[in-house]
């Protein structure tokens, strides 16, 4: 399981990261990126990639049971 987290003082609020991601984790709220969905993060980097300033970082917690 995965977690994104986004350092606000660097961030832009440009919302590429909402563009990148597909899985819907990252969404606009009050103009301020959040990752409104985190269970859904699969941990592809692709939010962190396609972020200009690098204010995004993924943490791994823990491997899902089944």
């Amino acid at each position: 399981m995965y977690r994104v987290v986004i350092d606000y003082e660097k961030c832009q609020r440009c919302g590429e990261c909402v563009k990148a991601c597909s899985m819907g984790v990252i969404e606009i709220i009050d103009d301020e990126p959040f990752p409104v969905n985190p269970d859904q993060c699969h941990g592809c980097e692709i939010c962190i990639e396609k972020c200009p300033v690098k204010a995004i970082k993924i943490i791994y917690l823990y491997k899902k049971k089944i």
